[in-house]
């Protein structure tokens, strides 16, 4: 999951987890049935994102995970979660991999992963399906469970004109008969807008709203944690960047496993450090030579 929002993540789907596991279950084509969030501790060092068992005619399992930052990969944990569900569970496993923004996009998210012997001979074949919320129509999530609504301003239609977007979700959500979800869904909305918004941006497409959240306790639990990991994010898509561009200009292009080994670093202490080394260092191995936990 996104890590600098997936508490707002985990917040969002937990409001009304039967609506995220009727909408994915029905795109990946389970055949519909009550849901139960199942526990989504796989091993000792292995978490899924969220898990739901499905008791339709054919009971199956739902494993999402959500991606807001480009990292390859993604596809082989998916299929080690894949076998290590169906292990545990012993149930067919539909997974589904959603991004959340275009950034989230990596050249090896295609839907399939293939795992080959040393002689390039096929030993297994993996299938997935991506979601990328973004090139879904506005009304798509709009118009769909509740609990997704707040999707519909990640996508490009929203990003036209994100104030339209945001009373159009709004409106949707103020007739619903859940007082407290409603306010819940509303305050998480305005967090993930920090996926693809400015603060400004942000504020004033909000601001006028502010009266429906500021007595929401749980508004200001998510907005007070999203806005800090937030604002840490930008902070280190920044160090990202200086560091990708100025080692451009050092090094050559990096490759896609350096790219993904610097994006894998989240926190900004040893980002800073890069920042520094890379006035000494010689190429892009010399400059991940000591390596750091943080990018582990």
């Amino acid at each position: 999951m996104a890590k600098p929002f997936d508490a707002t993540l985990n917040a969002l789907i937990d409001i009304r987890p039967e609506d995220w596991a009727r909408a994915f279950a029905r795109l990946a084509g389970i055949p519909p049935g009550p849901a139960t969030a199942l526990d989504t501790d796989l091993a000792t060092t292995l978490q899924a994102d969220k898990l739901f068992r499905i008791d339709g005619p054919q009971p199956g399992l739902l494993h999402l995970e959500l991606e807001a930052n480009p990292r390859t990969g993604i596809p082989r944990e998916l299929m080690r979660y894949n076998t290590l569900i169906d292990h545990v569970h012993d149930l067919p496993v539909k997974t589904v991999l959603i991004l959340l923004r275009p950034k989230a996009q990596a050249s090896d998210q295609t839907g399939v992963y293939r795992r080959c012997d040393a002689n390039g001979e096929l030993i297994a074949e993996f299938h997935y399906r991506v979601e990328r919320v973004w090139q879904r129509p506005y009304d798509f999530w709009l118009n769909g469970e509740p609990g997704l609504r707040p999707l519909s301003i990640l996508t490009d239609e929203a990003h036209r004109n994100l104030r339209s977007g945001v009373d159009g979700m709004i409106e949707s959500v103020r007739g619903e008969e859940f007082d407290a979800q409603r306010r819940a869904l509303i305050a998480s909305a305005y967090v993930l807008a920090g996926l693809r918004y400015d603060r400004e941006t942000i504020d004033s497409a909000f601001g006028r709203y502010s009266m429906l959240l500021e007595d929401s306790t749980t508004y200001q639990a998510i907005v007070e944690k999203g806005l800090s990991q937030g604002l840490s994010q930008g902070r280190t898509e920044g160090l990202h960047s200086t560091i990708l561009r100025q080692g451009t200009k050092r090094f050559g292009k990096p490759t896609e496993d350096v790219t993904a080994k610097l994006l894998a670093i989240r926190e900004v202490a040893p980002l800073e450090i890069l920042t520094e080394r890379i006035l000494d260092a010689t190429d892009w191995n010399g400059l991940f030579a000591e390596e750091h936990p943080a990018a582990e």
